[in-house]
């Protein structure tokens, strides 16, 4: 069932939600030699007392209870914060500037949000009709869809909800949509001075309500209580044929990552020459693109050493002892992340670094950055670990 698209279509502050560390240990049954009077308590066992199979197990079980689902309660919980925003925005007679920031400044917590879990490509994210990531992300989009899904919804003469909004096109109906309804493309189009503001703010309103209404549903599908799509994962059933198999969808997700980062974000945009190709990068508009790719990088990391709990890190060094594999990987992930730090500190934009030879080379080295550890995870990761992965380049380099 592994299969990898080229689209990387398809959520945390980029530095404040990217959960670090790695490579503990795990909970067993297994109990200490105690006196009569003293009360059994579990050990945790080392990674090295654990069968690589019980290694995937254990990974599967933190990951998706110390990452996967905070995630996606991270990004719920920031769309309803800034539902409840665009709420209280609309409900001005005269909104000011300093209004209308703050309504975009928790747009970009809740795009950062996204970023972090931006990766699944498994469970309630991918079902559907029309894939949920790209209900909540129309990207890339190189033909304009999202521009001409929301001029749509803002031409229906009937009111515009978020029952409405779900049933239409899908670029309409994400945070690119938000993005351009706060970043116009025209001045003449800000919802403070817009002829058409009210109509802006009622777009507004039922596209936010939307994505929360989305992000809702999705973690819905991992929780006991809804879909408990964790279970599935973590026991290798329902959509996965076994462990493993479980464990190579989700590595496939992982390169699948790696690759829309390097191509959709980066590749792609840099072009043959200066200024680039800016209008199809990630988040333009609102300049936030260099932003998404540390978050992106950090998940990458998260995705490596597995938060808090056993990290393939871990798994690599104490089970199968390849340490070097462990720890070239790990270099290459600091590397890059080093890379789009030094990226942002430079440059105030994608834009601006486009637009400029030093901010173009700099591009290239995080470029050159990612398929290093495109090459890592293709080759000795997936070998040492003994797994097989649905993959194609994007670009064939």
């Amino acid at each position: 069932m592994n299969k990898f698209t080229s689209t990387g279509a398809a959520a945390t502050a980029a530095f404040l939600l990217t959960a670090c560390g790695g490579g503990g240990g795990s909970d067993s049954d297994d109990t200490p030699v105690v006196t009569p009077t003293e009360p059994t308590t579990p050990v945790d066992p080392t990674p090295d007392a654990l069968t690589i199979d019980e290694g995937f197990v254990q990974y599967l079980t933190d990951l998706s209870a110390n990452v996967i689902i905070p995630g996606y309660e991270n990004l719920t919980s920031e769309a309803q914060d800034f539902f409840a925003g665009t709420q209280s925005f609309c409900a001005l007679t005269s909104p000011s500037s300093g209004d209308l920031d703050a309504v975009r400044a928790q747009w970009a917590q809740t795009n950062l949000a996204w970023q972090s879990i931006q990766w699944v490509g498994v469970g309630g994210i991918a079902s559907g009709i029309n894939p949920i990531d790209f209900r909540i992300q129309f990207f890339p989009d190189s033909s304009d869809v999202v521009t001409r899904a929301v001029e749509d919804l803002l031409d229906d003469p009937n009111v515009v909800t978020a029952d409405f909004v779900a049933t239409q096109n899908v670029g309409g109906q994400g945070l690119p949509a938000l993005e351009l309804l706060l970043y116009p493309d025209n001045e003449s189009d800000s919802l403070l001075t817009a002829t058409d503001a009210a109509k802006r703010c009622e777009v507004l309103l039922a596209v936010a309500e939307n994505v929360e209404n989305i992000s809702t549903e999705v973690l819905d599908s991992w929780l006991p209580t809804g879909g408990n799509f964790q279970e599935q994962l973590i026991t290798g059933t329902g959509e996965f044929t076994s462990i493993r198999d479980a464990i190579e969808e989700l590595v496939t997700n992982w390169l699948e990552h790696v690759e829309s980062v390097k191509d959709d974000k980066l590749l792609d945009p840099l072009g043959t020459e200066s200024p680039g190709i800016i209008d199809i990068s990630e988040h333009f508009r609102s300049a936030q693109s260099i932003a998404a790719i540390a978050a992106n990088l950090d998940a990458i990391e998260t995705l490596f050493v597995n938060a808090d709990g056993l990290g393939y890190d871990s798994i690599l060094t104490d089970i199968l002892e390849q340490d070097e594999i462990a720890q070239d990987m790990q270099s290459a992930i600091d590397t890059a992340q080093a890379s789009v730090a030094a990226l942002n500190a430079d440059f105030d934009s994608l834009e601006q670094a486009l637009s400029s030879d030093a901010g173009r080379a700099q591009v290239n080295v995080i470029i050159e950055d990612l398929r290093i550890i495109r090459d890592f995870i293709s080759i000795e990761f997936i070998q040492a670990l003994d797994i097989s992965i649905g993959f194609n380049s994007n670009d064939g380099d």
